[in-house]
């Protein structure tokens, strides 16, 4: 409520009374035409009400500020209603009133000097409508014969039925005081409010009377007194959640207000996962996300996709905003302690998206971290936690051991003519590399918390630090990070409010010391670890050539990262009137990395040739800052009426330095990467220096419309500048609008007795895309040689031409949403339906050959993604002692590529060995869709061979490829599409049991329909013998077992002959144990545990298992790093392996 607005907004008057004559202050509300539950109310109503009870708190202290406060006033020809907001700014009285009851459009005259405002009010409002009436420091307008005589007279009308007196408490399921509850007598208007820490007490008719319990975000609840005094009252969350608090950008909504499609996860969900990063517990817990972990290696990021990915040579991460502040789609998470979220707010639609313009298409994701509010005032919370836990391989892939492979090798020579590389098959070495790199790695946690409101509530602190240290399933891998945080609001006045958010992190991370491609590639289990010498081997036994021993390399290689990230928030608000609001901050970022890494002359592979050793130091700083100036303006007109304004200017700059200093051929390892001086070899050494900087000014605007609390409209406006754009191309305005209807309040609805709650909305907007890096357009300058006069002289040749013309990628999407709630609200529905289409898409276009160059980036293909969303929460079972929650995430998005700027297809990524593309975008199919021959089976007969026509070199028992144009050759002419990694839907299902004091969650994720690119089974399947090889394999054909058709040993010459194919497509479908907690609250009361205000042990589970038939069993893992190609997802050749996490830890509250 606005201190100077409307006290309610029904055609009701509110009358309050103050009752002397009892122990306990108590609040009537007296509404004198119809008796509605407090929650039956409207928002504006319900803060009114709460306003005007803690008005009473102090109505029984001296009027003392009204007696000595004097102003001097000069207004000529104002009206009221400047009058009103003079007096508030020089002074701290704050008016109430209603509208109707008050002529706000009078045009007065008014003249003090240092004269009482009670006597400035006796003049003006002498001989109106309208009187007053001073209660400390607020002062109340009404029409006369409304608020009583000047005398203060108490009305007690209605209260001689009044005999039962209750107290009690109002506390959340997990015994946390509710300050600010409502309780209400059934049927009446009498209630009251519970205080800070969740007591009431309130007078009922009898003691048969009914109370209405109600707070935000909880299950309203109706309580018998039955001849009760005393009452412990629980609340239970509300599934529908429809007055929890959702961010939208720039501000904040009520669910049940929001026009825009956004996904809520809260803190609790994501508490004491044993996760380095927040992203990697995001999967399923939000409709519309897909979040596939490419990399089980700690820290490591993963992809994430809203509704689709959008860009073909841009960025498809989503942004992320921390606080208010915009870090982008790169910001290591790991910066973040998991366990000071409050909350993550998901914005998917184009009215929640655009108003971060040109970085808001591939949709936005708000991290908000916790504060002291809720805490109970003048008492600090101090929290301790602490977890420790063991890492363990889920699943590990099935290959061939030792004596196996020297068999299938042997048996490959014997069909080639070649001398057997395994003469004695009893000493051949048995080597399981992948559990020799690999061990159980233990994970630990603690972080330390202390949070609260001073005791006038001006002050609202958390400060928490954090260490976590988790170690890799791969050896010599790993991330250790200290994380230290303050939040800090300070209210120093009525209109000033300042804050901060700062959050610091040291960061080091392990770096694997070896490729494991190439472990899932080429080391097979005949190699051995050590020599007879007990030295490191460096050779390869089947191919004698020369090959890493990763062993050596764990424990002689050096590489890591340092990083320190400091990330800032400090703002500034003034209130100049009571619904205005100025919002500026200044958020500075600094992050400081390095890089380590040193390969000593020691390793095998460097020794028998006498390389010496080669180090390398990467240095990197980047500094920015994003100053942000909003003004909100929040009217209400009529009676059912809102209007809300935000304006807004934001100015963003960073810089990034960074340099590479390279040195070989080392002459002794003793230094490291310590002193690259001694680099012993001129030609190789050396050093490379860069420079980027990138800058971003935004004007940006919103309009709220409420009308008659039903109809919600909402118009959002962007344009933004960027520098990474020449002239001409540099500003876009990005535009989106909404329309929300509560069907729920309307009558017709109502009549069905179906519906609790009922929302239809619509939107559609642009968004934006910068898509290319900074300088893009300019033309670059490569350097060459020349001769001149018979002397070579340095020169330089034109790399790049320029190119202006290039702009923003657009992104158009139309979102339509019903949500619905059933069973006063305890089963609670959303369907969302969208369609996105994004054009000007930046391509690589050919150019004729007289130009100079091959290709030129231009704005000229088309995407189009369009899908549905499932969301359903439920509060199956819910009674004083057990309680049954239940969530499903289910999305399905439909992508496409409708054009490419006059070519048919774009080829993306090689995968295998020489097997060709194995990406390609194509008019009319999914982005990206997998292409290779059709594999047929083996050969099983030399007639069969002879029959097809083929050429090459073709044997019984080897691979049989489909010759689709029947030109007598395979190759990528005969290339079909033979799948896709969009799924045909993916889902989260989560559960949640509360019985006494445990608690027991699991969450499910999964996907359904969607292929993986195995490139590993080119050599794994097809290959040679100096590859590793499926176990499947001892099932191959031979003359023995000429039915199958896994091809003999021996039968491919080259990988050349090995084409991507239909065998190298598996099928992606899976689901997850992603999650599993078990939790006890140890009853800290009854055992006497003074000091102590809740004690919580837990054990919890991550990636528990995975049931998949996927070869390499895990298929999110993906061969190409997110940022190396943007859209060749669903690729896998051996990955770093997802871990198994069991963890045990306790949480104190002090």
């Amino acid at each position: 409520m606005r201190h100077h607005s409307p006290i309610g907004r029904s055609d009701q008057h509110l009358s309050i009374t103050t009752i002397k004559h009892y122990k306990s202050m108590k609040k009537i509300l007296d509404q004198k035409r119809r008796s509605y539950p407090l929650l039956k109310l409207s928002l504006k109503m319900k803060i009114s009400m709460l306003f005007m009870f803690l008005v009473l708190f102090t109505m029984q202290a001296n009027s003392s500020y009204a007696q000595r406060t004097k102003i001097t006033l000069d207004l000529n020809n104002v009206t009221v209603e400047r009058l009103i907001d003079e007096i508030e700014s020089k002074t701290d009285f704050h008016f109430v009133y209603q509208i109707k009851e008050v002529d706000l459009n009078r045009v007065v005259s008014v003249k003090a000097n240092k004269e009482l405002v009670t006597s400035i009010l006796e003049r003006i409002f002498d001989n109106t409508r309208t009187t007053h009436n001073v209660v400390d420091k607020q002062i109340f307008l009404k029409e006369r014969g409304v608020l009583g005589s000047m005398d203060n007279s108490i009305d007690f009308s209605g209260l001689d039925n009044l005999q039962a007196i209750v107290s009690g408490q109002i506390v959340d399921g997990n015994g946390t005081p509710l300050s600010g509850a409502n309780i209400v007598e059934k049927g009446t208007s009498n209630g009251v409010t519970a205080d800070f820490d969740g007591n009431f007490t309130i007078e009922v008719a009898n003691g048969d009377a009914v109370l209405v319990v109600s707070y935000i975000g909880f299950a309203t609840k109706e309580v018998q007194i039955n001849e009760q005094t005393n009452l412990n009252i629980v609340l239970e969350e509300s599934a529908a959640g429809l007055d929890e608090v959702v961010l939208i950008g720039y501000g904040e909504v009520r669910r049940k207000d929001l026009t825009g499609s956004v996904s809520k996860v809260g803190g609790a969900d994501l508490e004491n996962l044993p996760v380095a990063r927040i992203d990697q517990s995001l999967q399923g817990r939000a409709s519309g996300v897909q979040v596939s972990q490419i990399s089980g290696e700690p820290g490591a990021a993963t992809t994430i996709r809203i509704r689709g990915g959008n860009s073909i040579q841009g960025n498809n991460e989503p942004l992320w905003v921390i606080d208010g502040v915009i870090v982008g789609t790169d910001y290591n998470l790991s910066n973040l302690n998991t366990n000071d979220i409050h909350s993550i707010d998901i914005l998917k639609d184009a009215v929640a998206v655009s108003i971060y313009g040109t970085r808001g298409a591939n949709g936005v994701i708000l991290v908000t971290t916790k504060s002291g509010a809720g805490a109970t005032p003048g008492i600090p919370n101090v929290s301790v936690n602490a977890y420790t836990g063991l890492q363990s391989m889920v699943t590990q892939v099935d290959f061939l051991d030792g004596p196996q492979h020297a068999a299938y090798a042997n048996e490959d020579a014997e069909f080639r003519n070649a001398a057997l590389p395994f003469p004695d098959l009893a000493t051949v070495p048995n080597v399981d590399w992948i559990d020799q790199v690999t061990h159980t790695a233990p994970v630990q946690n603690i972080d330390v918390s202390v949070s609260g409101i001073s005791e006038n509530r001006n002050i609202n602190y958390y400060v928490s630090g954090n260490y976590f240290d988790q170690e890799g399933l791969v050896r010599a891998t790993g991330i250790s990070k200290y994380v230290f945080r303050t939040n800090l609001d300070i209210k120093l006045s009525e209109k000033f409010k300042v804050g901060m958010r700062i959050n610091i992190a040291k960061l080091k991370k392990e770096n694997n010391k070896f490729s494991l491609d190439n472990l899932f590639l080429f080391t097979t289990p005949t190699r051995a670890i050590y020599d007879e010498e007990g030295n490191y081997t460096a050779l390869d036994p089947i191919t004698d050539g020369i090959a890493s021993n990763y062993e050596a390399d764990i424990r002689l290689k050096q590489d890591h990262n340092l990083e320190t990230n400091i990330l800032g928030n400090l703002y500034m608000e003034f209130r100049p009137f009571s619904n205005w609001v100025f919002k500026t901050t200044f958020s500075p970022e600094l992050n400081n990395f390095k890089r380590n890494i040193f390969n000593p002359g020691a390793l095998p592979n460097n020794l028998i040739v006498q390389n010496g050793g080669n180090a390398e130091v990467r240095n990197s700083v980047r500094t920015g800052y994003i100053n942000e100036n909003t003004l909100t303006y929040n009217k209400t007109i009529g009676q059912d009426d809102y209007l809300t304004v935000l304006a807004g200017f934001t100015l963003q700059k960073t810089e990034l330095e960074e340099s590479v200093a390279r040195a070989f051929q080392i002459s002794n390892d003793v230094t490291g990467y310590n002193n690259l001086g001694f680099g012993s070899n001129p030609t190789r050494n050396e050093v490379v220096s860069g420079y980027d900087s990138f800058q971003l000014a935004s004007w940006l605007g919103r309009i709220n419309y409420s009308l008659d609390n039903k109809y919600l409209f909402t118009i959002v406006g962007r344009v933004d500048g960027s520098s990474r754009f020449a002239p001409g191309n540099k500003y876009a305005f990005f535009p989106s609008g909404a329309f929300a209807w509560k069907l729920a309040e309307e009558e017709f609805i109502q009549d069905l007795n179906i519906f609790s709650e009922l929302k239809f909305r619509t939107s559609y907007g642009r968004s934006g895309s910068q898509a290319i890096p900074s300088y893009r357009t300019l033309a670059i300058l490569n350097g060459a040689n020349t001769t001149f006069n018979g002397i070579e002289q340095p020169g330089v040749v034109l790399g790049r031409p320029e190119n202006p013309e290039l702009k923003w990628e657009t992104t158009k999407q139309l979102d339509i949403g019903l949500e619905m709630g059933f069973f006063n609200n305890r089963l609670s529905v959303e369907i969302d339906y969208y369609k996105k289409n994004t054009e000007d898409l930046l391509l690589d276009a050919r150019l004729p050959r007289q130009t100079g160059f091959v290709s030129k980036l231009q704005n000229i293909g088309k995407v189009e993604n369009k899908g549905v969303e499932f969301m359903v929460n439920s509060v199956n079972v819910s009674n004083d002692n057990f309680k049954w929650t239940s969530s499903l995430s289910l999305s399905s998005n439909n992508n496409k590529v409708v054009d490419l700027g006059g070519v048919d297809f774009i080829n993306l990524a090689t995968p295998a060995q020489q097997g060709g593309t194995g990406a390609r975008l194509i008019v009319g199919e999914s982005a990206p869709v997998f292409t290779g021959v059709r594999y047929l089976g083996t050969w099983k007969s030399q007639e069969e061979i002879d029959a097809a026509g083929l050429g090459g070199s073709q044997d019984v028992g080897g691979p049989h490829f489909d010759d689709t144009n029947g030109d007598g050759e395979v190759n990528e002419d005969d290339f079909v599409v033979l799948g896709s990694p969009q799924p045909d839907f993916y889902y989260g299902l989560g559960n949640t049991f509360s019985y006494n004091n445990f608690d027991l969650d699991f969450f499910f994720q999964g996907t359904y329909g969607n292929e993986v690119f195995n490139s590993l089974t080119q050599t794994a399947f097809f290959g040679r013998s100096e590859t590793t090889k499926y176990a499947e394999t001892l099932n191959r054909w031979t003359p023995e077992n000429p039915t199958s058709d896994i091809p003999r040993a021996g039968a491919v010459a080259a990988l050349s002959e090995i084409y991507n194919n239909s065998a190298m497509i598996e099928d992606g479908s899976h689901i997850r144990l992603k999650s599993l907690r078990l939790g006890y609250n140890i009853p800290v009361d009854n055992l006497g545990l003074k000091g102590f205000k809740a004690i919580n042990v837990y054990v919890t589970g991550t990636n528990l298992f995975i049931l998949s038939d996927f070869r390499l069993k895990d298929p999110e893992t993906s061969q190409f790093d997110r940022d190396q190609e943007n859209l060749s997802i669903g690729f896998s050749r051996g990955q770093y392996p997802t871990s198994r996490t069991i963890s045990a830890g306790v949480k104190v509250n002090f």
